[in-house]
């Protein structure tokens, strides 16, 4: 039998076969290529239609009406003047909302257009919880450039350089308003443009190493200089004036340099009190003295702060 079977494959005759082959050929011929090309196009087009239609009408009428991943608290965590209220109305989500709704990049970006948000960070507890962790910028120093019609301006600079306007009374706790009234002043700018420059960024760097001191190591800035390029002269509430080069890489040694006369200065008796210091100078620091009993006192010396007021960053957490 399958002798049989395989003879009469091969003693097919050969015009069946050439037959079937010229109508399959011709069959295939009727359509050009580009048009079955286009109808497969279609059809796939269709098919990734169906599918997104499907999913939209899943997402929207099944899985954001599942109740149990509807927001049923939102926390949020803030690190200094910002009041966690003011935080839930720039986010505009309200409880209920089902979590899953929620665009996290564009509510971070949101909340990052607010001037004293550094960053913002967005975490999703489920079934039920979103919360806000929020890191505010500090402002380190505050700038009262003079304008050309003699109208004073002030704003306050983080340590990068971001404009931050200062608080209002009643805007937040008056110890904060207090602290930010406190701050050192940048002065020498002597234009109303915001943007820090080179100068101004050395002198929030200088701030900063400065504030890292322990505490009573050094005696408190009341303003930096920025008049000359590529130096700082540094006005203390004692009324000294210290100059600094302007290389922010070299304030740590000049910092150490400062603190390092004023201890042997403690430590020898010595009476007399630095009026004038030129640290740019990296041997033989040119000095200049006042005497502690003498009357004379520098034209330029602030006042000094009394239980002086600092910023301190404050984490608070709070649930709704």
């Amino acid at each position: 039998m399958f002798q049989s079977s395989h003879s009469n494959r091969r003693n097919r005759p050969a015009g069946q076969t050439l037959m079937a082959r010229l109508k399959a050929d011709a069959t295939d011929s009727r359509r050009p290529w580009w048009i079955r090309a286009l109808i497969r196009t279609g059809l796939l087009a269709v098919f990734v239609a169906a599918l997104g239609v499907g999913g939209w009408w899943i997402r929207d009428r099944w899985v954001y009406q599942i109740p149990s991943l509807a927001i049923r608290e939102i926390v949020v965590e803030v690190d200094g003047v910002l009041a966690p209220d003011e935080v839930r109305r720039l986010a505009g989500i309200r409880l209920g909302r089902n979590i899953l709704s929620v665009d996290l990049p564009r509510l971070r970006d949101r909340l990052q257009l607010h001037p004293r948000v550094a960053s913002a960070r967005i975490v999703v507890e489920f079934p039920g919880t979103l919360s806000i962790q929020i890191r505010e910028r500090l402002p380190v120093a505050a700038v009262e450039p003079l304008a050309g019609s003699g109208i004073k301006a002030r704003y306050l600079l983080d340590e990068t350089g971001h404009v931050i306007m200062p608080l209002s009374a009643g805007s937040a706790p008056e110890t904060a308003v207090a602290a930010e009234a406190a701050l050192p002043r940048i002065t020498g700018r002597g234009t109303v443009s915001p943007e820090a420059d080179a100068d101004t960024l050395a002198a929030l760097r200088f701030l900063r190493e400065h504030s890292q001191r322990p505490e009573g190591a050094l005696p408190e800035i009341a303003s930096v200089s920025v008049a000359i390029p590529g130096l700082l002269d540094v006005t203390t509430f004692d009324g000294a004036t210290i100059r600094f080069g302007g290389e922010p890489a070299s304030f740590d040694l000049q910092l150490r340099r400062w603190s390092d006369l004023r201890a042997a200065l403690a430590a020898s008796g010595e009476k007399r009190v630095i009026r004038t210091l030129d640290l740019s100078v990296s041997q033989n620091a040119p000095i200049r003295w006042l005497e502690s009993s003498s009357p004379e006192q520098p034209a330029t010396a602030p006042a000094s702060p009394q239980n002086r007021p600092r910023l301190k960053r404050i984490p608070r957490r709070t649930h709704v």
